[in-house]
Order: structure tokens, then C-alpha cells, then sequence
């Protein structure tokens, strides 16, 4: 089920702490609210065990745990694997890396991020009296609402810090490698999948073997090619359930919703033409593009070209995770732990969670077999 936009908001700054990239995660809360100073260092942290060192700074065990508990009430889907030892490394290494980079930021860049955490933190506080087990959680964490300024004050000024580092000619360019993701298109498609994933449990299985889905297009395909109706061959071959019953028909819709494979299939083939099939972490699609339109970046809505900007910026987080954070000679000292029964298994989750992100943002693929990377609207 998807998040409202309201609950979203405040949320989607605490996505920062999960990868880099998500650094860039751009926050679409409006001006206004409690007017603060909002500082990059939470209180009463400093003394007590050092679990960090490095060229800046220090971080200790007391700090981490605060950074953990946040953490852990802006994403609750990482409760279960918070505490594995990997996890927290990986965490904790990016903590300093955004330490780092908040420090590096401008005034200028600072006054932006206040303003931002001004409007994140108001829509906060409306939240929690909606949400009397978000409420509980943060009372049980000892969360205040200086931590959680804090906490929205280091990500909103690496968010400040970067973007001030992009120029125009980054903007045009991350547009040139990313028009698929704008181009509207009217396409049909018929998948034939390879595996399905239970919306309850997330639990993935193989449907087909891939030599016989691949058939299976192949089939299809011969069959469109030779006058088939797209209607009775999608009600009877295709596997996704959002364009099955509507001839395999997505129209008017925009390519950075579709997984990478299929977007740039519907972006490059040829208008009119039934292609060959395309494989996805889905299974085996067989495409007609019917109408694309591909958008220039005066055409795009400030929201989208506010996404560029993001992507560009990327290139810059990107950089300063190759080239300086070594420089930073960090040291990270986190107790030994003792094993435990499935610590190999967490150890995967902590790992696979690098790269994960909220489906407001993520281009990976949903976990139904649409082609789509959001859920089937």
C-alpha cells in the first residue's frame, strides 16, 4: 500500500541514511513552521566509548545509538536487521560520510537546509498526532524533537551542500542519459513471466524455466506478427495482471515508472513494430509502441527537472565517496559480536539493503509482474 504524500514527506529525508544515492532524494514540503537554528550535532553524545574515528571527527557509541534509534522509527522495515553488527557498520560509515560532507557545506547552502528542516519538522510533529504507534515508538527511543532536527539537519545539508555543486552543464547532461525516464509512450505488451512474488509474504518463485518463457514470447510474437489480436493473445498468454484484460494497453505513460529493460526498449524501438521479446527480472516481453512522445528538458515540470538536478548531483556523491571519504582514514571499532544463530542470513539483508529504496524514488522493479517500477495504477 502506498504512503500519502503527507506521511511520506518527513520520511523521505530519513531514506538518506539508507545508500548514497539517496542522498539526492529531493523533499516536497512546503515553507512555514517552527523556526529553529537546527544544529549538525546531537546533544549529550560526545562522551562515553568510541565506536569511530577519523581525519574530522569521532563518533561514539552513544552518538550511534541516538543516529540508530531515529534511524529505526523513519524505517520500520529495517527494525529486524538494525542490530546486526554488518548493518551497523555500513550505517555508521555513512553517517561520517554525511558528517563530513555537512560540514563542507556553505552558509548559504546551510540557511537552505534550515529552511527545508523548518517545514520537515513541522509536518513531523503534525504526524505523530495521527500516529499514536509512531507516537509510542519515538517516546520509547527517548526521541526529542532536537534529535530528530538533528537528524533531518545532517541529510537536508548534504542534500544543500551537493545540489550547490551542480551546474548547468551537469543538469543538460544527466538529461541527455535520462530522457527514456521522461518520454510518455502508449504501448501494448504481452509478459510472459518467469517468476511471481506473493504480495503478502514478498516470497519469489519460478513460474517458468527461461528457456520457456523465451519460447512462449517467441510464440506470441509469431502469432501478433501473423495478424493475432492483441486482446484474446494478452487475456490468454500474459502474466501481468495491470494490462492482461486491456489487450496488454499502458497509455500515455511516462518511462521512468517501467523497469530499466523495458524503458529502454519502449523508448528506442521502432513506433508500430512488434519487437523482439525483452527480458526482465520478470520474465519475457513482447512490445508495440504505439505513440512516444519524447520531451525536451524545457518541457519538463519543475518537480522533473528538479530530478535531474538530483540525478547530476549523484555524480558529485558519487566522487566524494571514491575520492575523499578515504582520505578521511576512518576507523570503526564497533564491539565484536557474538554469534548468533542466522547471523549469515541478516548479514545478507544488511548488505541487500544497501541499495534499497522507497518506491517513491527506487528503480528497481515492483513486485508485481508489471512492467512498471511502481505499482500497477
Amino acid at each position: 500500500m502506498l504512503h500519502s504524500s503527507r506521511k511520506s514527506a518527513w520520511r523521505r529525508s530519513a531514506l538518506l541514511t539508507v545508500a548514497a544515492v539517496l542522498v539526492m532524494t529531493m523533499l516536497a514540503a512546503c515553507g512555514g513552521g517552527n523556526k529553529g537554528e537546527h544544529t549538525l550535532e546531537f546533544k549529550g553524545v560526545s562522551e562515553g566509548e568510541v565506536v569511530a574515528t577519523y581525519k574530522d571527527g569521532k563518533v561514539t557509541q552513544a552518538e550511534l545509538d541516538k543516529y540508530l534509534a531515529i534511524f529505526g522509527v523513519t524505517q520500520p522495515s529495517y527494525e529486524q536487521i538494525i542490530t546486526i553488527p554488518q548493518f551497523q557498520e555500513m550505517i555508521l560509515e555513512q553517517y561520517v560520510s554525511y558528517k563530513v560532507l555537512a560540514g563542507q557545506a556553505s552558509e548559504e547552502s546551510l540557511k537552505k537546509a534550515r529552511e527545508d528542516v523548518d517545514a520537515q519538522l513541522k509536518e513531523y510533529k503534525e504526524y505523530l498526532k495521527t500516529d499514536t504507534a509512531l507516537e509510542a515508538k519515538v517516546k520509547e527511543k527517548k526521541i526529542s524533537d532536537d534529535d530528530m532536527s538533528t537528524f533531518l539537519m545532517l541529510t537536508s545539508a548534504v542534500v544543500a551542500h551537493v545540489n550547490s555543486l551542480v551546474t548547468e552543464d551537469d543538469i543538460k547532461k544527466a538529461f541527455e542519459t535520462a530522457q527514456a525516464d521522461y518520454a510518455v509512450s502508449t504501448v501494448r505488451h504481452i509478459l510472459v513471466a518467469t517468476t511471481e512474488q506473493n504480495q503478502e509474504t514478498g516470497e519469489t518463485k519460478e513460474v517458468r524455466k527461461d528457456e520457456e518463457a523465451l519460447a512462449r514470447a517467441n510464440e506470441v510474437k509469431a502469432k501478433l506478427d501473423a495478424g493475432g489480436s492483441w486482446d484474446e493473445l494478452a487475456k490468454t498468454y500474459s502474466d501481468d495482471p495491470g494490462s492482461k484484460d486491456k489487450g496488454g494497453l499502458y497509455e500515455a505513460a511516462e518511462g521512468g515508472k517501467w523497469v530499466p529493460p523495458f524503458k529502454q526498449a519502449v523508448f528506442e524501438q521502432e513506433i508500430g513494430k512488434i519487437g523482439d521479446p525483452v527480458k526482465s527480472d520478470f520474465g519475457y516481453h513482447v512490445i508495440v509502441v504505439e505513440k512516444r512522445d519524447v520531451k525536451t528538458y524545457d518541457q519538463l515540470t519543475e518537480e522533473q527537472k528538479e530530478q535531474v538536478k538530483s540525478t547530476a548531483a549523484y555524480t558529485y556523491m558519487e566522487k566524494f565517496m571514491t575520492d575523499e571519504m578515504p582520505k578521511q582514514e576512518l576507523k570503526i571499532t564497533l564491539p565484536e559480536p557474538e554469534p548468533t544463530e542466522g547471523a549469515e542470513e541478516g548479514a545478507e539483508g544488511a548488505e541487500g539493503a544497501e541499495g534499497a529504496e522507497d518506491g517513491e524514488a527506487s528503480a528497481s522493479p515492483s513486485p508485481s509482474p508489471s512492467p512498471s517500477a511502481t505499482d500497477s495504477k
